[in-house]
């Protein structure tokens, strides 16, 4: 007598007609081509490692990072006129979360004694090893994201793709989306959306391939990481929770019973990394300010404006401004769209954790007065969902195995290719101009509002920057282009010149901007040659060349050997 199949409907093998089937790859097979997707992602962001130094909220996140090194205090020292007239030495504290400090310890120590030990013509290398640590970050999500892919096709033919596939859905993330600017930033958002991706993946490990409970404890440590980072993401743990629970009851339905003992024991090693991470947040706060409850965003705008957006602005803001758009700046995750629908059909737990855990975050930020993420490139509050978006879009890429008309095929391979060419275009503006150039020259160099910048009692603005966030004229993206051609004509053309190329000049000539030299420039590390690279103006040619070739060079067989691993794997069959 043949046995019955009792896995649950959703982990059966499915047929389908229109879609070709692909044997399984080992597990090892799948990390390994993930290992090296990954490495060569992390090769190919040090190569364009920025050549500007942190500034703004990625300083403070270092500065506190290196205070723990050198000082055993987050504390930061710093020497300021009194109301005696004198100098005196003041004692204060970032208000960001004390979980990106932690961190980067490894990647700031390494830079400060590269940066104490190396001349001036090696300047470079500092920069690049903390540099090392969001381009690790970024790079790991594209790998996770090729796992997660691979996982899902255990759920139904639709989302059940090939290898190559799989690789170039997490390449193309990792390329031409904002994941690429992003991995040359300190901001605490890289760590949050990589940690998001780490407890998506450890999550449905546990439930798609029974795996060890394991799985679940390092869900909760993830998650309560990601928690000590930014503390608005503590909105996504309910449900990360409710998702761990299902999967945990699917298996006692199975018949995969817990003793009590184990479950107990379970249920406080997933609870210890959130007591440890809400201690620590509530030590940090009470060492700060004196309480427990104040968490840093008490003070000046924060305090005023709070969560003042109102939400429809924000969510538009969000997902369909000219200037903030998720869309403009992640333009492969357009495609969610047409991946949805099968995805939910295959999918619904995994729709449902997905949504339930990011729905509340973005509800939450587009509420927050600054929505935007402040003078950054893109949208870098929302860089988590890229990853999600394109785990969602996977159906909508399925259609690369299957057996098409050479016309279907040519249109849609074209379709994608000026997809990916236009997104690789947008990367390319994010990574070559400084990412805070545009809002310094609009701050400083125009007369559009009454006042350019946020002044306490003097222009009590919740948005200083309306006009570049929702006008398309003053879009960083149109602006970034502007100045990429304005850097390259520089010394052809004269300041009357550049000045009336701008975007927004057409609108009003009354806003050509006074003074657009300084401005200009590339921001690579090998180029330096823009706005705040001076660290970088001794910098030897011939170790720059040695140091770019051996980048070249291990991206390039990186490269190789995921290719050959692709090349082994088995091709869809109808």
């Amino acid at each position: 007598m043949r046995r019955k199949d009792s896995r649950p409907v959703s982990q059966k093998p499915k047929q389908s007609s229109t879609q070709p089937r692909v044997a399984a790859q080992p597990v090892n097979d799948d990390v390994r081509v993930a290992f090296w997707l990954g490495l060569a992602l992390f090769f190919l962001y040090l190569l364009t490692t920025p050549a500007h130094q942190p500034y703004g909220d990625e300083e403070k996140y270092l500065a506190a990072a290196e205070n723990i090194l050198t000082r055993g205090s987050p504390a930061v020292t710093s020497t300021q006129p009194g109301v005696d007239g004198q100098l005196h030495d003041v004692i204060s504290y970032s208000k960001f979360a004390l979980g990106q400090s932690l961190l980067m310890l490894p990647f700031a120590a390494a830079a400060l004694l590269a940066r104490a030990s190396l001349p001036p013509s090696l300047a470079f290398i500092p920069q690049m090893l903390a540099s090392a640590f969001p381009a690790i970050e970024a790079a790991a999500i594209c790998s996770l994201l090729f796992l997660l892919i691979r996982l899902l096709g255990r759920l139904g033919s639709d989302l059940d793709v090939s290898l190559r596939v799989a690789v170039l859905i997490a390449g193309v993330s990792g390329v031409a989306t904002q994941i690429w600017p992003s991995s040359h930033t300190l901001y605490a958002d890289n760590s949050t959306a990589f940690l998001f991706t780490c407890t998506i993946y450890a999550l449905l490990r546990f439930r798609l391939r029974d795996a060890g409970p394991g799985w679940l404890i390092a869900a909760a440590w993830a998650a309560a990481l990601m928690v000590l980072c930014k503390n608005v993401f503590f909105l996504a743990c309910p449900a990360f929770v409710a998702y761990g629970f299902w999967a945990v009851m699917e298996r006692q339905r199975k018949g995969e019973l817990i003793a009590s003992r184990k479950l107990i024991y379970l249920i406080v090693m997933i609870a210890l990394p959130f007591f440890l991470v809400a201690a620590s947040q509530l030590w940090y706060n009470n060492l700060r300010y004196g309480s427990v409850w104040l968490s840093g965003y008490h003070e000046t705008r924060d305090e005023k404006f709070g969560f003042a957006t109102p939400l429809l602005v924000g969510l538009y803001g969000i997902f369909l401004s000219a200037g903030r758009s998720l869309f403009l700046y992640s333009p492969p995750c357009i495609l969610a769209f047409g991946g949805i629908s099968r995805f939910l059909k295959k999918a619904p737990a995994e729709t449902s954790l997905i949504a339930g855990a990011s729905l509340p975050v973005v509800l939450a930020y587009a509420k927050w007065w600054s929505w935007n993420g402040g003078w950054e490139w893109g949208t870098r509050f929302y860089l988590f969902l890229v990853p999600l978006l394109m785990l969602v879009s996977v159906p909508a890429w399925s259609w690369i195995d299957q057996r098409l008309s050479l016309w279907q095929r040519t249109v849609r391979q074209t379709m994608l290719v000026l997809l990916i060419a236009a997104s690789l275009g947008v990367q390319t503006l994010g990574l070559l101009i400084h990412p805070a150039a545009y809002w310094v020259l609009t701050a400083r160099e125009l007369n559009v509002l009454r006042r350019p910048v946020y002044q306490t009692g003097v222009w009590e603005i919740r948005d200083d920057m309306p006009l570049a966030h929702f006008v398309p004229e003053f879009s960083p993206l149109a602006a970034h282009a502007w100045m990429v051609w304005a850097t390259m004509n520089r010394h052809r053309l004269d300041d009357t010149e550049l000045a009336t190329s701008a975007p927004w000049y057409s609108l009003n000539p009354e806003w050509r901007p006074r003074n657009v030299r300084p401005y200009l420039g590339f921001d690579l590390w090998f180029v330096a040659d823009g706005p705040a690279t001076e660290l970088m103006k001794d910098i030897s040619l011939g170790y720059v060349v040695i140091t770019a070739g051996a980048l070249v060079a291990l991206l390039v067989f990186c490269v190789f050997k995921l290719w050959s691993l692709i090349a082994k794997a088995p091709r869809p069959s109808t």
